[in-house]
């Protein structure tokens, strides 16, 4: 005759505690990758250092993965601010960035961080009498805009109407999509408009500034990135990129150039 093993007996419930720490194992792991897969800012870490542009690119085989923290997906801006990230996340909010997707924070050498704002390229706002005014502005992370008449003089640099005092600290200006860099030897097809970027296979990318105003302004064109349309505009010949190796080898370059010339 088969022994039964009562409802309450000690190997009862050694085998139910088993169950139980199984059951919690296995929604611990689930939990964990749905945490993993969550929509987060990404937070570019810039060392205090580092002035220049920057590059994102995305869905490289030989990028990095962003580092999953509970504030948002991290990557750090490298010496030579080309970003190379292995996937393309989708991105969202966190409850310590409710209002970007995209974060800059400035890391000091003692480890400390602050959150950097950005510059707004200027625009017209039109007052009650429908007259239309310049503006420049001042973003935080939280999404507050500060706006800045712009003087009616011509000439000079675009953030010349910004206070002293924002002037004279770090912040990230020209925060923009780098698709028209294009990266291909066929970049004219791109800027003539007979192919798309997803027919070029043009990676996804993003591009910004690390600086303050004072010293950008008097910043070397090398300094700078080739190929956006406003330069074609001003008579700068500075044709976009043939290939991201390119790319690479300018900025590596730049590094040099910065170190002998004391750009910081």
């Amino acid at each position: 005759m088969e022994e039964v093993t009562p409802l309450d007996t000690p190997k009862r419930r050694i085998e139910r505690r088993y169950f139980i720490l199984a059951a919690l194992v296995v929604l611990a792991a689930v939990g964990f990758r749905l945490d993993r897969s969550r929509h987060a800012p990404l937070i570019y870490v810039i060392p205090e250092s580092y002035v220049g542009p920057v590059v994102s690119l995305f869905d490289q085989p030989d990028g990095v993965e962003p580092n999953h923290t509970k504030d948002g997906l991290e990557v750090r801006v490298p010496e030579n601010g080309i970003v190379k990230i292995r996937s393309n996340p989708t991105l969202g909010y966190s409850s310590a960035f409710p209002k970007s997707t995209v974060v800059f924070e400035l890391e000091k050498r003692d480890g400390n961080r602050t959150i950097l704002s950005e510059a707004v390229n200027p625009w017209q706002d039109y007052d009650q009498n429908d007259n239309p005014h310049w503006k420049v502005g001042i973003r935080d992370v939280r999404g507050n805009l500060r706006t800045i008449p712009v003087a009616d003089q011509a000439g000079g640099f675009v953030f010349d109407d910004f206070p002293d005092a924002d002037k004279n600290r770090p912040m990230i200006l020209w925060h923009e999509s780098c698709q028209d860099r294009v990266f291909r030897p066929d970049w004219k097809t791109f800027t003539s408009g007979e192919k798309s970027a997803e027919e070029l296979h043009v990676p996804p990318c993003g591009e910004f500034v690390v600086g303050t105003v004072n010293h950008i302004r008097r910043w070397p064109e090398w300094m700078f990135l080739r190929g956006k349309g406003k330069q074609e505009k001003l008579g700068v010949s500075n044709p976009v990129y043939t290939s991201i190796q390119q790319l690479v080898d300018e900025a590596n370059a730049r590094v040099v150039r910065k170190k002998a010339e004391n750009i910081n």
